[in-house]
């Protein structure tokens, strides 16, 4: 295996500018090859400015150039673009959500299985320091039995979408499987499976909502409510309550609040903060999330995202939307917050 791994970008919206473009500049084992968008102009300027020495609007250009490829495109493609890139022998990191629907993933997958080749899908929150230090502290039982979590995430202007991000068809969805999932996938990963769900939101047979409520049960009792909204401002954290205490937990920054039982500082304070944001605020998951794809590639250990916990995430997802009841009007939770 080469020293560098040739890298490849596919699509080069605002998540690959903000976001992948400075993870493949932190991780110094990828070499930046290629670059595919079917904007010619866009992609010639891309590839220039940012030094990639290929820009195509063709994806079978990556054929044979690249080892792995950072797959950014709307939902629809991702499927589609990402199993002919496994196919041929690339390993792919996908963006989130994995697909529209739990087959497209099950494509995907035996498409690695068939390419010889890793799958990483691009849940890049449990990377952030917040979360990895809340799942260590979950494990060590600071919380007990955990009982409650609620989770809230939205904002009318938190990201630039395109059109395809609002069709149904293409989407395969709003607000919960483009904002809501990144909780989803967290509180699988901090505390367990989602057993029974109750999913209201706004959408019709030719919009994707725009709010989404989730009230379920996990398979060890604990019950919960997310909530995600693209028009209002959300609270943008999970609360895990148990036993013994809480957590909570910020989604769009680092900080990490505390409460347990166990323990004397508490007897003299309400909370505790157990990790706060860098001022300015600092985001390495998306450099820690392409590191630990290039050791998995290497052999050096296991891809934390794979297309099974990809596909886990959609399944709730879809499960939501197969039995959902209207949002005739915006519930006062998400005016007012989880609580």
């Amino acid at each position: 295996m080469p020293d560098r791994l040739r890298l490849g970008l596919v699509g080069v919206g605002p998540v690959v500018e903000r976001y992948h473009l400075r993870a493949v500049r932190g991780v110094p084992e990828v070499q930046p090859v290629a670059v595919v968008d079917i904007n010619e102009e866009r992609v010639c300027q891309f590839a220039l400015q940012q030094g990639f020495p290929l820009a195509t609007t063709r994806l079978q250009d990556l054929f044979g150039k690249v080892d792995l490829a950072i797959v950014a495109l709307p939902n629809g493609l991702h499927a589609s673009v990402a199993c002919e890139l496994l196919s041929s022998g690339i390993h792919v990191l996908c963006e989130k959500p994995m697909a529209r629907n739990v087959p497209e993933c099950q494509a995907m997958i035996e498409a690695a299985q068939d390419g010889g080749v890793l799958l990483c899908i691009g849940h890049n929150r449990r990377f952030r320091n917040n979360v990895t230090l809340a799942k260590r502290l979950i494990e060590k039982g600071i919380l007990g039995e955990v009982t409650r979590i609620e989770a809230e995430e939205g904002s009318p202007a938190d990201w630039p979408r395109s059109p395809a991000y609002f069709d149904p068809t293409q989407a395969g969805g709003g607000a919960l499987i483009d904002v809501g999932i990144h909780s989803i996938d967290l509180i699988r990963w901090l505390v367990g499976e989602f057993g029974k769900i109750e999913y209201r939101g706004n959408g019709t047979a030719t919009t994707v909502e725009s709010e989404a409520e989730l009230r379920f049960r996990m398979t060890n009792g604990a019950q919960g409510k997310l909530l995600a909204s693209r028009t209002w401002d959300l609270q943008q954290h999970i609360r895990i309550t148990g036993s013994e205490g809480y957590l909570d937990i910020g989604l769009w920054s680092d900080n990490l609040r505390m409460r347990s039982n166990k323990g004397k500082a508490f007897q003299q304070l309400p909370h505790l903060d157990a990790y706060v944001s860098r001022r300015p605020p600092q985001d390495p998951s998306f450099v820690l999330q392409l590191n630990n794809f290039v050791n998995a590639i290497r052999g050096k250990e296991k891809v934390l995202v794979d297309g099974f916990e990809g596909m886990a995430a959609v399944e709730v997802v879809t499960r939501a939307y197969d039995h959902s009841a209207p949002l005739d009007a915006l519930p006062a939770e998400l005016a007012g917050g989880a609580g």
